[in-house]
């Protein structure tokens, strides 16, 4: 029972959210921020930099052997594969997003498309973990923690 009312619930925000589309957009103007679509769907230029400059931070802020480099190297390589099949897939087509229809269906290709590139990396990205001793996991925990509170604002 409880699960039908947690799954109940992110059913209501997720229709609460994709109907507010609308109105936030006529409200943002033609100049408001990009559409979902636009902002994934958009080339990427700097991404390959700013992966570099983070696993330079990261190498020095961890201090990494050559071993956890390599690690984290196959992560950042599975990561930026998984990225593109999931971009290529979501953006093969531009979707109807004036409809609620429109806007839901591609949510919901965004959800599972980034799901299926989390399965995608996450042995990777545990294998880097495990690489790591136990200083440099809480340094890596904190970092991540601080991670996750800056793109929630």
């Amino acid at each position: 029972m409880r699960k039908l009312s947690i799954s109940a619930l992110i059913v209501a925000a997720a229709a609460f959210t994709s109907a507010l589309g609308p109105a936030q957009a006529a409200e943002r103007g033609a100049s408001g921020p990009k559409s979902d679509f636009q902002r994934i769907c958009a080339p990427h230029p700097d991404r390959a930099a700013h992966e570099a400059k983070f696993a330079e931070f990261l190498t020095k802020r961890l201090n990494l052997t050559e071993a956890q480099k390599a690690a984290f190297k196959e992560f950042q390589d599975a990561r930026g594969k998984a990225v593109e099949t999931a971009t290529t897939r979501l953006c093969a087509a531009k979707p109807d997003l004036s409809t609620f229809e429109g806007r839901l269906g591609f949510h919901q290709a965004f959800l599972e498309d980034r799901l299926a590139a989390v399965k995608s990396e996450n042995p990777k990205l545990i294998a880097f973990y495990k690489s790591l001793d136990a200083g440099q996991k809480a340094k890596f925990d904190k970092l991540r923690e601080f991670m996750a509170r800056k793109e929630r604002r």
